[in-house]
């Protein structure tokens, strides 16, 4: 039997409909789901603490869940079944107007705006292996984190240039460079709630 951790990073709160969606998800057969929620940190610090949370207690999977993101019903058992070491569901880039998301695609050697896959690219039902993105939706095997050493697994990194480099594409950066693949799965579409605050 397989154990799943489903957690939150957030500063704060976590949207309604995110809670909805989680305790809605389908659970696979003869799946273990727990879910958790790390609140008042920055998010790398918070997604550091789940690492260690899910280690600590031997779960097999982390599912990690921005505190915005609404999860599809399927979304866990589409994960799981491609059983891949880490791989993302999608999501349209908040407040973008032209079909951006936060994937990345293979072939460049930074996480800008012009390797980002757009929503219209997006087809299919077979897995896609990309350079990495946000990991508002991501199944991660906890035996990667193992693999990577004891952390931290995710912080930001600035530049001279004054650039900021996520800490969940700096975990992409990580763990593609000790031979992981990243993949994200088409049909695991999430909504990303977008709330306009005058």
């Amino acid at each position: 039997m397989s154990s799943v951790l489903i957690v939150v990073p957030t500063f704060d709160s976590i949207e309604p409909d995110t809670f909805k969606s989680i305790y809605g998800l389908k659970k696979p057969d003869g799946c273990n789901v727990m879910f958790d929620f790390i609140r008042g940190y920055d998010v790398a610090r918070a997604r550091n603490l789940i690492v260690r949370e899910a280690l600590q207690f031997g779960f097999d999977y982390l599912l990690m869940v921005d505190s915005d993101i609404v999860l599809p019903r399927d979304a866990l058992t589409m994960l799981l079944s491609i059983d891949k070491d880490i791989v993302l569901g999608w999501y349209p880039r908040k407040r973008s107007t032209t079909g951006q998301t936060e994937l990345f695609a293979l072939g460049h050697s930074d996480f800008v705006d012009t390797n980002n896959i757009n929503v219209k690219d997006i087809q299919g039902d077979a897995p896609v292996e990309i350079k990495g993105g946000g990991l508002g939706c991501a199944l991660i095997k906890t035996s990667v984190f193992t693999t990577l050493g004891c952390g931290p697994w995710f912080k930001y990194v600035e530049y001279e240039s004054g650039d900021v480099l996520s800490e969940d594409n700096y975990f992409c950066d990580v763990a593609t460079k000790c031979g992981f693949k990243i993949y994200y799965h088409p049909q695991v579409r999430c909504g990303h709630v977008n709330k306009v605050i005058f």
